[in-house]
C-alpha cells in the first residue's frame, strides 16, 4: 500500500483541524463514587503528520528522496481506587501510522522507541501494511497494594530511574528515544516492584522485569535520598547480559540545578568490564523559561564514524540502551512560556566527534488545558552520505557523520485531553 505525499498530509492536517475544534471535555469521565472506593476513565489522542527528508540516502535505497508520515496514538486510562490499600490501572493504547517509507526508514516520529520483548504479547495488529500500520495493546494493567512496610507494584508498568534529561543513563527499564514525539506515556514493562520508605528522605527500590522468552529478568534494586538541596541515589542490577552498578546525584543552589549520573559494566559473556556510561549537566528553571546543558560519554557508541554501521547492529542499540552511535555528545534544551499558552524552544545534540549535530526547534500553543498544538523539525547537520567515510554506508554510500547523513522530519503535532 502507497499513499501519495499530499494526501497524506492533507487527510493528516484535516484530523488535527477537527480534533482542535471540538468543545473542551471534562479531562476525565467518573465511573462510580463510594465512601471508600473510586473509578475513573480518562482519555488522550495525539495526532501527527510530517514530511521526512532523507536526500542521497533515500535515494541510494531506492525509496526516494523525500516521504509523507502519519501517525496517531490514543490511549484510554481506566483507573480504580479499591480503598486505602489497592489501586487498579488499565491503559488501552491505540497506535496508528501511515508512511510513503517501509518501518525500517522511520527513525523519528510516533512508536520510534524500542518496544520491550514481553512473554505475555497482548499487541493485536489491525493493520500490518508495509507502509500502515493500526495496533491495539494492553500497555497498562498494574495492580498497586499500599502498606506500612512496603508499597508493591504488580504487573504491566512504566519505570524511570536517573536524573539526566537528555542523555540519561539509569534509565533501563523503558527508555524513550530522543526523536519520539510521543513523550505523554512511555510503554508498559512486565514487572513486579516494591518501594519502602525507610524514612521521608530515604527509599529503597527494588524491582524485577520480564524481558522476553529469551532472556533472562532484569533484577536491580536501588537506594534514593532525599534532602533539601541534595538528592542522591545508588543502585545495582543485571540487565541483558550485564552486571550493573550506577549512581548519580544531583544539587539545587537557587534556580539552578546541577546532576550528574554514571554507570559501570560487568561484561558476564567476556567476564570484564565494558566501556562506562556517564552525563553530567546543569539546568536552571524560573517562572518564564527554562534552560539546560548536558555532556554525555557513551561507551556503548563506536569511537569513528567508520563503525557507525556496527553500532546499528549491536542488540544494545535495537534494545533501546542507547539511540548514539558514537561515544561522545553534548546537547542543549530549553523553552521559553509567553503569555496566552504560547511557548517556544528546543534544543540541539551535538555528535563532538563527527563533528555533527540535529536541531530540533518547536512552537507550541496551548488551548485551554485540554488541547495543544505543536510545530518543529528535527534537522541534521554535518558531513552528508556519499561525503567521504570509510565504512561504505548504505548503498554505496558512505556514512561519514551521524546527524549529517541522516533524515530530517518537519512535523505538525495535536494533543488533546479527554
Amino acid at each position: 500500500m502507497r499513499i501519495s505525499d499530499k494526501g497524506l498530509l492533507f487527510s493528516m492536517v484535516f484530523l488535527v483541524a477537527y480534533t482542535l475544534a471540538l468543545e473542551p471535555a471534562e479531562a476525565r469521565w467518573e465511573l462510580w463514587e463510594t465512601d471508600s472506593t473510586y473509578a475513573e476513565v480518562g482519555a488522550n489522542l495525539q495526532l501527527m503528520t510530517a514530511y521526512v527528508y532523507l536526500g542521497d540516502l533515500g535515494d541510494a535505497a531506492g525509496v526516494g528522496e523525500d516521504a509523507g508520515l502519519g501517525g496517531a496514538v490514543g490511549r484510554l486510562e481506566w483507573s480504580f481506587d479499591l480503598g486505602s490499600r489497592v489501586d487498579v490501572d488499565i491503559h488501552n493504547r491505540f497506535f496508528w501510522q501511515a508512511s510513503t517509507l517501509p518501518t525500517e526508514f522511520l527513525f523519528q516520529g510516533f512508536g520510534v522507541s524500542a518496544g520491550a520483548d514481553r512473554r505475555l504479547d497482548t499487541e493485536l495488529e489491525l493493520i500490518d501494511g508495509e507502509t500502515t500500520r493500526l495496533t491495539h495493546d494492553l500497555d497498562r494493567a498494574v495492580v498497586a497494594l499500599y502498606y506500612d512496610a512496603a508499597d508493591i507494584y504488580l504487573g504491566r508498568q512504566a519505570i524511570r530511574w536517573g536524573v539526566s534529561e537528555l542523555f540519561p543513563v539509569a534509565d533501563r527499564f523503558a527508555p524513550l528515544s530522543p526523536f519520539e514525539l510521543d513523550t505523554l506515556q512511555r510503554r508498559g514493562i512486565d514487572a513486579a516492584r516494591v518501594v519502602t520508605h525507610i524514612s521521608p528522605s530515604l527509599e529503597f527500590d527494588f524491582v524485577a522485569a520480564d524481558r522476553g522468552d529469551s532472556e533472562p529478568l532484569a533484577l536491580a534494586g536501588r537506594a534514593e535520598y532525599f534532602g533539601s538541596r541534595i538528592d542522591a541515589y545508588g543502585g545495582f542490577g543485571r540487565f541483558w547480559q550485564r552486571l550493573s552498578a550506577m549512581g548519580g546525584v544531583s544539587l539545587l543552589a537557587g534556580h539552578w540545578k546541577f546532576f550528574g549520573e554514571g554507570e559501570a559494566l560487568w561484561n558476564l559473556d567476556t567476564e570484564e568490564l565494558d566501556r562506562p556510561r556517564a552525563t553530567l549537566g546543569a539546568q536552571r528553571v524560573s517562572m518564564d523559561w527554562q534552560l539546560g546543558a548536558e555532556y554525555h560519554y557513551n561507551g556503548f557508541g563506536a569511537a569513528r564514524d567508520e563503525n557507525y554501521l556496527v553500532s546499528l547492529e549491536r542488540p544494545e542499540f535495537a534494545r533501546g540502551e542507547s539511540y548514539f552511535l558514537g561515544r561522545h555528545y553534548a546537547g542543549l534544551n530549553g523553552f521559553y512560556f509567553f503569555e496566552a499558552g504560547w511557548a517556544l524552544g528546543g534544543g540541539a545534540i551535538a555528535n563532538v566527534v563527527d563533528p555533527s549535530v540535529v536541531v530540533f526547534p518547536a512552537v507550541e500553543y496551548e488551548i485551554e488545558e485540554q488541547f495543544s498544538i505543536r510545530a518543529g523539525a528535527y534537522v541534521g547537520f554535518g558531513e552528508s552520505a556519499g561525503g567521504g567515510g570509510e565504512n561504505g554506508g548504505i548503498g554505496g554510500l558512505a556514512f561519514p557523520s551521524e546527524y549529517g547523513a541522516g533524515s530530517d522530519l518537519y512535523f505538525l503535532q495535536a494533543t488533546a485531553f479527554f
